[in-house]
């Protein structure tokens, strides 16, 4: 895991940005730093920079970078994580043949496998990383090598033969890529702020993106962002970059295909099984000490079960595997005594945090600044003071278990869409089943669902003629916010596995990734997802719905595969809190001054989005209870404490130290 940078030079900028650039994100790579730059006339050139290690200077013999160069094309930057071979042989930008180099962030899990692959052909390697492997393998293969790679990677790499740069993506976005470009320069990185210090940087606010999130919370949906002029690279596409022409495009190279399954429901939940423990088993290589996040959940604690098996397997029992749980002393939000079922049960090294309000106000300034963009709730805190906890207890990497909900249709919405397909499919007695099994699981019965499913296979024209009060899901703006113009976009999906794709290639997935990797990075962790393996998420999507939920019951497969291995009161939990916080509590009782004085600015500076006097109406009401709970009023806050960072500089050089 790293921090990368490039920039194409049109015009005659000065290589001080190219290193300004790299070094606002030395929290994602501490270990190392280089520099290259490139032209046609003089080919490669390395650079060191003020924190590249002795050993790698050494080992290259690396020139000092330049404050006021502008004589090249291409300049690569790179910060190091030091994970799989942390030797000076892994470090970047790397080179092969005098022709390929590259700045990689991430990992490729399958390295080994495919270095053996390329060693048949006759090919020798010079290092132990992954890094290395994919020069090869680009050598090799060219573009068709990305479909050999399993893991999570995002890198920049420049062919000086065919005077190419490309800028790839992985599978689903697990690791980021921004870009933006001016008539001086194109340039892409890992963080949108890194694009931020380059010249001719003009903040402009994306409406659309903005409203989005105030209205739905939904971020990362698109390849916009919340600033006009600063994109990302969509999941599963690369931009090839003529160095010549200057022709800059965008290309697919990953679409995500559910496999049919036609097996048995045996069959399924066996290769299931088989395909998770091969995740865990390729994801726990590392030469640094590996641990993980465990929430008490069903998706962490079977990851952990797994790390503990596998383990076993090699005779390394008493191997202390590290686990960090976020608590709380709200009993409400506290999942620990199930958290604690698994720590006795796999004998692993457990650290509890409890994150505070006012741990919240003295980190806020510093989280927002590290996220770069708004997020979606105080729940993300909680998983910002998990990674730093884990750095204090000397983890580099982290397995999570991001990713099986929207999979395994984790979340309460799905529920509709699984009765939306089934009335599309005319299957009435599947629907009375499931309806029922609802009810005997949950207590209740699901009469939004089945209203909401029903309206909306409901002709458009009778909708129309149906008052307001009848209508379950409306869409109507909330009256505290404006659409300064922008649009009420949002369609139901209209089956379980339309949901559930809806969610991991547009929301919630991508956000809580971003969410994922900027929280690890700011303490230097890397962070991994093992549900996130292409070949395990193209299986599960191809199962029938019932092998996904049953009766009632989620990530029915994902229980059956365990039923062994993972405690039973885990299995059996009905409750979903993931990273919880208490945020109900804070904004009720003891933060409730501050959410108020916090809205209230909100209403003031949020460039015309939110109205003052309704939004404190909004969030009286709420307080008092008259208003069900949400996370609209942290969205306002949220977005109101970044916007003033965007328009006040002093705000994001204090926090570039921080």
């Amino acid at each position: 895991m790293c921090g990368i940078t490039a920039i194409v030079n049109r015009k005659t900028l000065a290589i001080d940005y190219l290193k300004s650039a790299n070094s606002i994100i030395s929290h994602r790579g501490p270990d190392d730093e280089g520099f290259l730059t490139w032209t046609s006339n003089r080919g490669i050139t390395a650079f060191a920079g003020d924190d590249t290690s002795k050993d790698s200077t050494l080992k290259y013999d690396l020139k000092a970078l330049p404050n006021h160069y502008t004589s090249w094309t291409v300049g690569l930057g790179h910060r190091r994580l030091s994970i799989i071979d942390i030797s000076s042989a892994g470090h970047q930008p790397m080179v092969l043949h005098h022709r390929f180099a590259i700045t990689f962030n991430g990992e490729i899990y399958n390295y080994k496998e495919i270095k053996a692959e390329l060693q048949a052909l006759g090919r020798q390697f010079h290092s132990a990383t992954d890094t290395e492997v994919i020069l090869q393998a680009w050598e090799e293969w060219g573009t068709v090598a990305l479909a050999k790679f399993n893991g999570m990677f995002s890198f920049l790499l420049l062919d000086t033969e065919r005077q190419k740069l490309y800028a790839v993506r992985d599978h689903f976005g697990v690791k980021p890529l921004y870009y933006t470009q001016t008539n001086s320069y194109l340039a892409f990185a890992s963080e949108a702020k890194q694009l931020r210090v380059l010249p001719e940087y003009h903040f402009s606010l994306n409406k659309q993106i903005a409203f989005d999130y105030l209205r739905y919370g939904r971020v990362d949906h698109t390849t916009d962002t919340f600033e006009e002029g600063i994109s990302q690279i969509a999941p599963g596409h690369y931009s090839e970059v003529d160095l010549v022409t200057g022709v800059h495009e965008i290309h697919r190279w990953y679409t995500l295909t559910p496999k049919e399954f036609k097996g048995t429901d045996k069959e399924a939940i066996d290769e299931f099984s088989r395909l998770l423990t091969d995740s865990v088993r390729l994801q726990m290589r590392a030469d640094v000490p590996v641990g993980s996040a465990l929430s008490g959940g069903l998706d962490s604690s079977t990851i952990v079960c797994l790390m503990r098996d596998l383990l076993d397997q090699t005779n390394d029992s008493t191997h202390p595997i590290k686990t960090i749980s976020s608590c709380s002393e709200v009993k409400l939000y506290d999942e620990w005594e199930y958290a604690e079922i698994l720590v006795k049960q796999t004998n692993v090294d457990a650290t509890k945090v409890f994150p505070s309000f006012e741990k919240l106000k003295i980190d806020l300034d510093r989280f927002l600044w590290h996220m770069d963009y708004p997020f979606g709730s105080t729940s993300q805190f909680s998983q910002w003071c998990v990674f730093e906890a884990a750095k204090k207890e000397g983890l580099k990497v982290m397995l999570n278990g991001q990713g099986a909900d929207e999979q395994l249709a984790g979340y309460g919405g799905n529920d509709m869409s699984l009765y939306i397909g089934l009335l599309t499919k005319g299957m009435f007695t599947e629907l009375v089943k499931e309806v029922k099994s609802y009810r005997r699981y949950t207590g209740v019965w699901p009469i939004a669902f089945i209203i909401g499913a029903i309206q909306q296979k409901t002709p458009s024209w009778i909708m129309k003629i149906i008052p307001d009060r009848f209508r379950v899901f409306k869409q109507d703006t909330p009256s505290w916010l404006n659409t300064n113009g922008a649009k009420e976009e949002f369609k139901w999906p209209g089956s379980l596995n339309e949901s559930l794709q809806q969610q991991i290639n547009y929301e919630p997935l991508p956000s809580l990734l971003r969410y994922e990797d900027r929280s690890s990075m700011a303490f230097s962790i890397e962070s991994r997802v093992p549900f996130m393996d292409y070949r395990l998420v193209e299986f599960t999507l191809g199962l029938p719905d019932d092998l996904v939920y049953r009766r009632g019951e989620r990530k029915y497969v994902l229980r059956q595969a365990f039923k062994e291995m993972v405690p039973k009161k885990i299995l059996q939990r009905k409750d979903k809190l993931g990273f919880a916080s208490a945020e109900e509590t804070w904004m009720k009782k003891n933060g409730d001054d501050w959410f108020n004085a916090m809205v209230d600015e909100a209403g003031r500076h949020s460039q015309g989005f939110i109205k003052h006097d309704e939004a404190l109406k909004y969030l009286s009401q709420m307080q008092k209870g008259d208003e069900a709970f949400n996370y609209d009023p942290w969205r306002m806050i949220c977005f109101y404490k970044w916007l003033l960072a965007r328009t006040n500089s002093t705000v994001d050089v204090n926090k570039t130290n921080a």
